[in-house]
């Protein structure tokens, strides 16, 4: 067979002779008329690195009675030249004989571009890779072997992305060169978390191109693409966004302070500008000794809010939103005493249902300003037709603590007004006094602190608010 100019190799194990093809001799540089033995063929053709795995090949298809054939990807090296694919396979015929066939890479480069190639391949600081349809490496380059853990890209030869990454991203990536072997279209600059299956389990960012290779009759033959480290950008960009996200959270905070201050200081303000003006036209001691005793009830309630303002502003510097056990009924109390004056006017009926140990662990200032907005609501907005009646109770879901206040007042066309009622400065009644604010802080603040308020509404019968306050 060494009279035959083809790529055809047979291994006589009885008598361990080789024989193959003159050009094949020729190629990985043995004088044709020599005698070789096996080992020294093997030696000869196959790169160092991957003559451990070709072996195992052989020994199976020797071991295994259901193996009969072999396909090894390899790296053929001559010397000082670099590393090149080289694709080997083998059968075995009646026990003794194997008999196969090697493929080099096609090699259609001039010396000028080969040389080129190889800067690029040796001196580019990306991994750059080469591989067939099975998305089995052919080709690396020495910035990818040195991510891989290699010291000879030759070693990555015949080997996949299961080889060297954890199977999450593995199998991604090879879901990624189907698409690109089907359609024809490349995939560009895809950031992915790379996973390596190195003991340690180190995590890379990387942005990767890979684009469909063609084959000199326009068919799809493999894969090729370039992979950029971007860890220390993708690590910029997440403390960035870090950084934003508390910028957003410390303006988040600074809205809701500001807009406590103007909205429950108004109501603190009102009541005892209202306490003033029926202390003016007290008809008799008694019931101005009533009016002083409210002034004071509201004078120590505007006291007691101040600190709680000073609380938050002490507590704008840190990390959390200053939680601690409140106590609903304490706040409901404080909540019925800011607003005694118009309760007292209106006449007001509570219905509650808050039992006096019920605590949750929440913002106390976020509490007292959420319950004085929907109370302060159901006042506001009440019937002029009936007495106002305001319901107002708490429990334990499996979620978490949940707080209801409901009203028998004029309602809200939700049909008409339910995506704009939690917005800012949006109003939905004739009342003069209405500000559009309330609403929208009380959504704020509850989000701010991972619950969620929903609202069930009437025109002409009343509308229930429901906070859930989270778990």
């Amino acid at each position: 067979m060494r009279d035959l100019n083809s790529w055809y190799w047979v291994w006589n194990l009885e008598n361990q002779e080789i024989t193959c093809s003159s050009r094949l001799l020729e190629r990985i540089g043995v004088n044709p008329s020599r005698e070789l033995p096996p080992h020294e063929f093997w030696e000869f053709l196959i790169d160092p690195d991957n003559q451990p795995s070709f072996f195992s090949k052989i020994e199976e298809l020797l071991e295994n009675p259901d193996c009969t054939a072999f396909l090894q990807y390899c790296a053929f090296k001559n010397g000082e030249s670099p590393s090149h694919p080289i694709k080997v396979s083998g059968e075995l015929l009646n026990g003794q004989i194997i008999s196969g066939q090697i493929e080099f890479e096609s090699d259609d480069l001039s010396e000028s571009d080969s040389y080129l190639l190889k800067l690029l391949m040796d001196h580019l600081p990306h991994s750059i890779f080469f591989k067939d349809r099975e998305s089995r490496f052919i080709r690396i380059n020495q910035t990818c072997a040195e991510k891989f853990g290699l010291e000879n890209p030759g070693e990555a030869v015949g080997k996949t992305d299961f080889d060297f990454f954890q199977d999450e991203h593995a199998q991604q990536a090879l879901e990624d060169e189907k698409y690109v072997l089907r359609s024809g279209k490349p995939i560009i600059d895809k950031s992915e978390r790379e996973v390596f299956s190195d003991g340690q389990q180190s995590v890379k960012w990387a942005s990767t191109s890979k684009i469909p290779m063609y084959g000199v009759n326009g068919e799809i033959i493999g894969t090729f693409g370039i992979t950029k480290d971007i860890t220390k950008s993708k690590r910029q960009q997440d403390e960035l966004n870090e950084t934003i996200d508390i910028i957003s959270d410390q303006n988040n905070r600074f809205q809701n302070f500001a807009h406590i201050v103007s909205h429950n200081l108004r109501n603190h303000a009102g009541n005892i500008t209202m306490i003033l003006s029926l202390v003016e036209v007290a008809e008799s001691d008694q019931e101005l000794d009533e009016l002083l005793a409210h002034l004071t009830t509201a004078s120590d309630r505007l006291n007691e809010t101040i600190e709680d303002l000073n609380e938050i502003v002490d507590s704008q510097s840190k990390s959390d939103y200053d939680l601690k056990p409140v106590n609903l009924f304490t706040v409901y109390q404080k909540v019925k005493d800011i607003l005694s004056t118009e309760i007292m006017i209106h006449n007001v009926d509570f219905e509650s249902l808050i039992p006096e140990e019920f605590e949750v662990h929440y913002n106390q200032a976020y509490m007292e300003s959420i319950l004085l907005n929907l109370m302060s609501n159901a006042i506001k907005y009440r019937h002029p037709k009936r007495n106002p009646v305001i319901g107002v109770k708490v429990y334990q879901s499996e979620s978490g603590p949940v707080l209801k206040v409901t009203d028998n007042g004029v309602g809200i066309d939700l049909d008409k007004y339910g995506e704009k009622l939690f917005g800012m400065y949006n109003t939905f009644h004739s009342n003069k006094n209405s500000k559009g604010i309330g609403l929208y802080i009380t959504k704020n603040q509850v989000e701010s602190l991972g619950g969620c308020i929903e609202v069930d509404s009437k025109p002409d019968k009343g509308t229930t608010f429901t906070v859930y306050f989270g778990s």
